[in-house]
């Protein structure tokens, strides 16, 4: 008896070892909800048939744990009776972010803050022209015809283009045309292209509900405003190798499409959940110089209406998409999750519009705060001719970004890969004192005088968080420009002037004056629109489309 009673002992210590494992891959959170598991001191509790699967899924160490291993034993546990249900409750833990920031969603003022609603106005003016500008080029018709004509429909115009498609269609149509020039606006906070995903998606859902003027201008400044509250915590992502806009951009759109639909807190946390499982975006195209980033952010918009969609019809993702220890803190920007008080507190100010910045010069948002520097430092009438080398300097964060490509500089050979190229844009602005998408040229790409001026270009590290240029003469004279870098923390200026000037360049090759002058008016009225389907008719009558 004794023996046999040592010997079951032993094997009940054996089991244990090897049960314990599956729990330690369990959270707090779910240990506390699923508290029977501890009830199984040993196998015997559980019958002989499915103690055997237990074990069978189980005999391995935790770092040989697999997603199988843990699906069946949770299978085992939940025929044994007393262990935990994967009930509706253990897939919407009331704890989760995405509950906590829809609950706060649906608590937001009928009306955004007249402040957010003039900046939205500017932000749809602003995008309007980037899109009109790529209206001029070929492959971006193309792209746009073939979003738009993919997932036919009649549910939303494509704004600019003389387009018609379901929401998903004219949502990633619109978001290629938009990113297509690279010259849509930016939010410091992330170095993310702020407009790409949250616009297109609005103006799709906004023309299907057809929601007001103010309906539509308050889900696009949730939509950015959340998008905003998510980055700030952690930053630029693109040193991880992730495009930030396809990170950031799916949820908060999801979340703004289920809002300006009328949707329950619970379809508005679903929608961000599964949006989030959509996220994603390699930013290898930056060191290839390749053009799919404007696909990377159709995909993210068409993510978002289809996320809305599926979360409507009962539908649910990962409710910890966000926090989760595979959610998109840990998975993209390499952290824990930030607090949660800081992403639904005061959620009404929907400050998000306020901290974007459009983009004066067509290129990679890394490389304008440094033509800011040039152009408040270089003398107007230098001459390119008279300049020998240039020399870039930055810590060892900026080495991992500009450096190669400044040190190993290779012509562009697309207008994407120009924008992106770091040597290219500086000797262009040098040479030329512009650098607007029409500058970018196969005359330009070959231009003897920019190409040897972008060779000299060399990068060195310093400790400055700030990038620096120095212009070295051939007389032996040295200029010195510190990029302009924009305070991340702050609301941008409006820049009223320079946004209408850029307007007045990219859309003068479509409009004429009058049409321009409509079409600002247009935009600023957005506030009294009574339906944004004959809003949208009318913008489509100026735009020529």
């Amino acid at each position: 008896m004794n023996s046999i009673s040592l010997s079951r002992k032993r094997r009940r210590k054996g089991s244990e070892r090897r049960v314990r494992p599956a729990w330690n891959y369990v959270t707090g959170s779910e240990q506390t909800r699923c508290a029977p598991w501890r009830k199984l001191k040993n196998m015997s509790m559980l019958p002989s048939a499915k103690r055997e699967v237990f074990l069978s899924d189980f005999r391995v160490s935790k770092s040989a744990m697999t997603r199988r291993s843990v699906l069946g034993g949770a299978a085992a546990l939940a025929g044994a009776g007393p262990a935990c249900a994967l009930t509706e409750k253990s897939q919407v833990p009331p704890d989760s972010f995405t509950k906590a920031i829809a609950e706060a969603v649906t608590a937001l003022h009928e009306r955004a803050p007249v402040e957010v609603e003039e900046r939205v106005a500017w932000t749809l003016l602003d995008n309007l022209a980037s899109m009109l500008y790529a209206g001029t080029l070929a492959r971006p018709i193309s792209a746009a015809a073939y979003f738009a004509k993919n997932t036919p429909g009649r549910d939303a115009e494509v704004l600019t283009a003389d387009l018609v498609s379901s929401q998903t269609g004219a949502a990633s149509a619109m978001a290629y045309l938009l990113h297509a020039a690279e010259i849509d606006d930016s939010d410091p906070r992330g170095e993310l292209r702020a407009s790409a995903v949250i616009m297109p998606a609005c103006l799709a859902a906004a023309q299907a509900a057809d929601a007001s003027g103010p309906e539509f201008l308050r889900a696009a400044a949730l939509g950015y405003t959340l998008q905003g509250r998510f980055v700030q915590p952690v930053g630029p992502v693109q040193t991880r190798g992730w495009m930030a806009s396809g990170v950031w951009g799916p949820p908060a759109a999801a979340a703004a499409v289920s809002f300006l639909r009328g949707r329950p807190a619970a379809d508005i946390a679903s929608s961000m959940s599964l949006a989030g499982s959509a996220a994603g975006g390699a930013f290898q195209y930056y060191f290839d110089q390749t053009d799919e980033k404007r696909i990377i952010v159709a995909r993210a918009a068409r993510a978002a209406i289809e996320s809305a969609d599926l979360a409507a019809l009962g539908e649910h993702g990962a409710a910890r998409i966000l926090e989760g220890r595979a959610g998109l803190y840990h998975l993209f920007a390499g952290t824990d999750a930030p607090a949660l008080a800081p992403l639904t507190d005061d959620l009404g100010r929907l400050e998000g519009p306020l901290y974007l910045r459009p983009k004066f010069f067509a290129a990679s948002h890394s490389i304008i705060p440094t033509l800011d520097g040039l152009q408040a430092a270089a003398p107007s009438e230098l001459d390119p001719a008279s300049i020998e080398s240039f020399i870039v300097r930055g810590n060892a964060s900026w080495s991992r970004i500009v450096a190669r490509k400044i040190n190993d500089f290779e012509p562009p050979s697309s207008r994407i890969g120009a924008a992106l190229n770091f040597s290219f844009v500086v000797a262009m602005w040098l040479v030329r004192r512009s650098v607007l998408p029409g500058d970018y040229t196969q005359e330009a790409f070959r231009d003897p005088d920019i190409i040897s001026l972008a060779r000299s270009g060399s990068f060195e590290v310093n400790d400055s968080d700030h990038l620096s240029i120095e212009i070295v003469l051939r007389n032996g004279e040295r200029i010195h420009a510190v990029a302009q870098d924009p305070d991340r923390n702050a609301p941008a200026p409006l820049n009223a002037v320079r946004r209408m000037n850029k307007f007045n360049a990219l859309a003068g090759s479509r409009l004429n004056e009058e049409r321009k002058a409509d079409l600002h008016e247009h935009c600023m009225d957005l506030k009294n629109a009574r339906s944004m389907r004959a809003w949208v008719r009318h913008a489509q009558k100026l735009c020529g489309a």
